[in-house]
């Protein structure tokens, strides 16, 4: 590769004497250097009387004598140590490699302290030492020879006492370089001849040529940082790697020397040498002579261009690298430093040149961070634009997504033209995460206004992940037509509410959308039917039906595991003989409105955005939809009532069925009578047009009989098993519901209806409210049903009534017969119906007499209540009631006499209870009995006699007995007892209460307290006895 592009990036300056600035460095003059290296903050310069000399940055001097008899021919120093390694000559040409601490000065001498000296092992003739290499760990040494031979010096040269030597390369061509390459297990030797490169494992003592040319001497250097080896050649530059020969860079001209600084690789070539002349060891330093121009020439091997290029006059001597400069000593002792450009001024002078590729890669190379490469590659993108190479700008904006403002690249390429680049620069947006709905929106519309299905697809259908605004591409493509792309969408990322949207509002495939919705699961089926039940069930009544039932009945994770086959409608689960139908409750829209139910969830069909109908597209089922469905608590039926406005016959079919699968009933002929009922009322539907059932008032309960009413629907479910409270509402309101659509129309209420709602109404097992049941019953006429809830509820009046109200006499006596044992207030009532009319009087006066007789007999009613009763008109006379009364003032006479024959009784036994308390206060009691009364025996001293007339003896007697009477003691005591009850009881007030409230008779409850004197132990409201 040819280096063509050249700049100057490096600035010359000349150095002068610290201590005359005039004049050039004395040092510098003064040594004629033979050999240099750098490192760890100064210079290292040895001449050829054997001195080495180290320059700090200052330019002080500290010189040490390193070999007495002979001159120093290469030096290395470490980097992670500060030891310098030397190479010299000494007595008889033996090459010696000394290791000097530069940190640890000699006692001795002037100078570090010498730690270690090795003569290098020659066979032979002694040969100069041509190159050097040395591991930083010390652990081996290379040293290059003039006759072809490289000796490796391994061991811990530091340490070890003896070390060992052994030729790995032995050849005519003389060495010109040597390096090592570090790896875990031993190291790789480069070796350069004049005539090839080799390589050299070290562990495995393998040798390999890497190339059959070589290079000359100082032409041959070692890339620290990528462990490569280079070697100029009068062509080009090559590296070479352990597999081989690398990357080459043209660059014409002879070189005597090269080095690496940072990534730049320094070169020296007299100009005067002709490109044509062979190479020889040496060749090129003997020709040179000190005066001869130089050129020097700086490469940028990562960027593949000429940084500088200068030349010297008076030749060079050295380049020594240190200091972040490249110092440049001539032969005539002048220094001069190159001190490389910051890199924006290198930028510039690229920009300048419209050279921004390898502005941006001269930023990478300099670690530059990402933002500001981002300005360099949209400098680049705007110099394309202006030149008119669109796809080459959008190429550049691609690269600075993330950093650079989309609207500034999108202004850009807004016109019809540029729209292909437009797409693409959007569509790397949308794969790099970095896209808002904007985004979306214009791409979807770059794809249809290019009709770019092809496109299109790739970016909707092969993207795993989700790189745009869902809602917008779904929106866009709706818009524009695209719905199979919107409904791939929508089921891919589970946008289950766009999916139906589509589906339902776009398509119109309602089949679809209900299967899918059973996939879906109970949580997200129980919110999309709430939105789109009623269009589903406008179209597809049955199978909408059928996914409700499931739903509410819990059944829907169940039956959902099975897909159904995509694109067809969901098939409606048989039942069999054994499955029990029920009903439901709703807030049915005919103008009344259940308490607890739902607000109906209104949804508006979104309009048409195109006549395109799309293949079919089958659902995908995705896993993790039905998690924990298994558990899922069934939402409550009422939620979906309103959905079934105008479809009455499939509502009956809902609510038996959920009720069914839900509340199972155990009565099988109510359920399969009314499982009966719902099918002919379906089909009654369907042949009489049935519209929206009339209103049938409120629901609300009535206040008569409420308590009766909930006692009977608590024990109605407790022996049905329902703890919940909640539950037990959600019963009892379909049920009602129920109720309300059988009797909701007068043709309903047919003779099937009739017996299935008494069947229902007769069943305790049902919870259903009976004072919303007993209002249905009302509202459509249903005399049996309301006389059935009237005797449950106990409202036994309320029946007569009924029957009184209808006129019907026959029902009214059959109505008294059953319940007037029960209620005899029924009489009253009678009695005044009878007495209502002159006609009715006529026709039923023998009735009347039947029930003066029974009240008569039974002694139901005081005769002021039956004058009272006929009386409130003035069609019955006195002379019907004659015999009545007679009978009944005969009977009141006998009864006056009883009481008063009694009433005397009770005075004489009085009177008599207090003469014998008189008595016994007043006249003193002579005992005259002869006799114990305990043992029957002869009564002797000492005995026990008790006012009582008893006697006794006194061992007769316990210790216990000796206050009581033994025979009068049961008798005493319990009279005490009652009286302390007495008192007792007149403190508890509510006690009293309690029994007035469920007597039949309060006056007997009242006699009673005052007959056994309770009355007189009361204290009076103020405190006082």
């Amino acid at each position: 590769m040819a280096l063509q592009r050249q700049f100057n990036f490096f600035e010359k300056v000349e150095l002068k004497d610290p201590e005359d600035p005039s004049k050039s460095p004395e040092i510098f003059k003064s040594i004629e250097s033979n050999v240099a290296t750098s490192g760890r903050g100064h210079m290292v310069v040895a001449d050829r009387s054997g001195l080495v000399h180290i320059i700090d940055k200052a330019l002080q001097v500290e010189s040490f004598l390193a070999y007495d008899s002979g001159r120093v021919t290469h030096m290395k120093q470490l980097r992670q140590r500060n030891i310098l390694v030397t190479v010299g000559e000494e007595e008889n040409a033996v090459q010696v490699i000394k290791f000097w601490d530069l940190d640890k000065p000699d006692r001795n001498k002037p100078g570090p302290t010498l730690e270690r000296s090795i003569r290098v092992t020659q066979q032979g003739n002694a040969f100069p030492v041509s190159a050097l290499a040395v591991l930083e760990n010390l652990s081996q040494v290379a040293v290059g020879l003039a006759n072809g031979t490289v000796v490796l010096i391994y061991g811990d040269l530091m340490r070890e006492r003896t070390t060992a030597q052994k030729v790995v390369h032995q050849n005519d061509e003389p060495i010109t370089g040597l390096g090592f390459k570090e790896q875990q297990k031993g190291a790789l030797l480069y070796i350069s001849t004049t005539a090839k490169v080799l390589l050299y494992n070290t562990s495995t003592k393998h040798t390999q040529t890497l190339d059959d040319q070589g290079g000359g001497l100082g032409c041959a250097v070692m890339n620290e940082s990528t462990q490569e080896l280079a070697i100029a050649r009068d062509e080009a530059i090559f590296f070479y790697g352990p597999d081989g020969r690398g990357p080459a860079y043209g660059l014409d001209g002879a070189k005597t020397f090269i080095t690496f600084y940072k990534s730049y690789l320094v070169l020296v070539s007299p100009p005067n040498i002709p490109l044509t002349a062979t190479r020889t060891f040496g060749v090129h330093a003997a020709s040179v002579s000190a005066n001869d121009t130089t050129r020097l020439t700086i490469v940028d091997t990562a960027n593949k261009f000429t940084a500088y290029q200068a030349t010297f006059s008076q030749g060079i001597r050295s380049v020594i690298c240190e200091w972040g400069s490249i110092y440049i000593v001539e032969n005539g002792g002048k220094v001069y430093r190159l001190d490389e450009m910051d890199t924006s001024v290198k930028l510039d002078i690229l920009f300048k040149k419209n050279m921004y590729l390898l502005a941006i890669n001269l930023a990478h190379n300099q670690k530059y961070d990402n933002a500001s490469i981002s300005d360099i590659i949209k400098k680049y993108g705007d110099h394309l634009y202006n030149k008119g190479d669109y796809d080459g700008a959008m190429a550049q904006y691609v690269r600075t997504i993330g950093r650079l403002e989309p609207s500034y690249v999108i202004r850009k390429f807004l016109d019809a033209q540029r729209i292909y680049n437009l797409t693409s620069y959007l569509q790397e947006l949308h794969s790099s995460g970095l896209a808002n709905a904007d985004h979306t929106t214009l791409l979807l519309n770059c794809y249809t206004k290019l009709k770019d299905v092809k496109r299109l697809d790739e970016f909707i259908k092969t993207d795993s992940d989700l790189t745009f605004d869902l809602e917008t591409a779904i929106q866009v493509c709706r818009q524009a037509g695209y719905y199979e792309h919107a409904v791939y969408l929508a089921e891919k990322f589970e946008e289950h509410d766009l999916y139906l949207t589509v589906q339902i509002d776009d398509v119109k495939q309602y089949d679809r959308a209900l299967a899918y919705m059973r996939r879906l699961g109970p949580i997200e089926a129980d919110k999309n039917l709430q939105k789109y039940g009623k269009v589903l069930l406008t179209h597809l009544p049955e199978q909408t039906t059928q996914l409700l039932v499931d739903l509410c009945s819990g059944s829907l994770a169940r039956i959902g595991s099975s897909s159904p086959t995509p694109g067809t409608a969901s098939p409606v689960p048989t039942h069999t003989a054994g499955t029990h139908n029920a009903f439901s409750m709703l807030p049915f829209a005919m103008g009344g409105q259940a308490g607890t139910a739902s607000p109906p969830v209104s949804s508006s069909a979104s309009p048409n955005l195109g006549h395109h109908h799309p293949a079919a597209f089958s659902p995908k089922l995705h896993g993790g939809v039905h998690r924990d469905a298994s558990k899922y608590a069934p939402p409550s039926p009422r939620t979906f009532m309103s959905l079934f406005v105008d479809l009455p016959a499939d509502l009956i079919t809902f609510l038996e069925k959920v009720s069914a699968n839900r509340w199972p009933s155990s009565t099988s002929s109510t359920t399969t009578n009314q499982a009966t009922l719902g099918s002919n009322l379906k089909s009654s539907a369907a042949n009489n047009h049935l519209s929206k059932p009339p209103s049938i008032g409120s629901s609300k309960k009535t206040a008569v009989g409420n308590d009766l009413n909930d006692k009977g629907s608590i024990s109605g479910a407790s022996r049905f098993g329902v703890s919940n409270e909640q539950d037990m509402e959600e019963r009892k309101a379909i049920w009602n519901t129920l109720l309300e659509l059988y009797l909701a129309d007068p043709p309903m209420v047919s003779t099937s209806s009739k017996g299935t709602t008494m069947q229902l109404l007769n069943d305790t097992e049902i919870p259903y409210d009976t004072n919303h049941a007993l209002v249905l019953c009302h509202m459509a006429g249903f005399d049996e049903g309301i006389v059935f809830l009237y005797e449950r509820m106990k409202m036994f009046t309320d029946i007569l009534r009924l029957w009184i109200g209808r006129d019907d006499t026959a029902k009214v006596m059959e109505c008294l017969r059953k319940y007037g044992p029960q209620e005899p207030s029924l009489y009253p009532l009678t009695l005044s119906y009878f007495s209502s009319s002159p006609s009715r009087l006529t026709s039923a006066t023998p009735d009347l007499l039947k029930v003066l007789d029974h009240i008569d007999q039974q002694d139901l009613l005081p005769p002021l209540q039956v004058v009272q009763a006929l009386s409130q008109t003035s069609v019955a006379t006195i002379g019907m009631i004659k015999n009545y009364i007679g009978h009944r003032i005969e009977a009141e006479r006998k009864e006056r006499i009883e009481d008063q024959k009694q009433i005397q009784s009770y005075r004489q036994e009085s009177e008599k209870k207090r003469r014998e308390i008189d008595d016994l206060k007043t006249t003193a009691r002579i005992f005259q009995v002869t006799k114990c009364s305990s043992c029957g025996g002869s009564l002797d001293l000492p005995s026990v006699h008790f006012l009582c007339r008893h006697s006794y003896h006194q061992r007769c007697l316990s210790d216990s007995a000796d206050r009581e009477c033994p025979k009068c003691m049961v008798e005493q005591r319990t009279v005490a007892d009652i009286r302390r009850m007495q008192e007792a009881n007149a403190e508890k007030h509510d006690l009293f209460i309690s029994e007035l409230e469920d007597a039949d008779d309060g006056f007997e409850v009242v006699a009673k307290y005052f007959g056994n004197n309770t009355m007189a132990f009361a204290k009076l409201i103020d405190g006082s006895s």
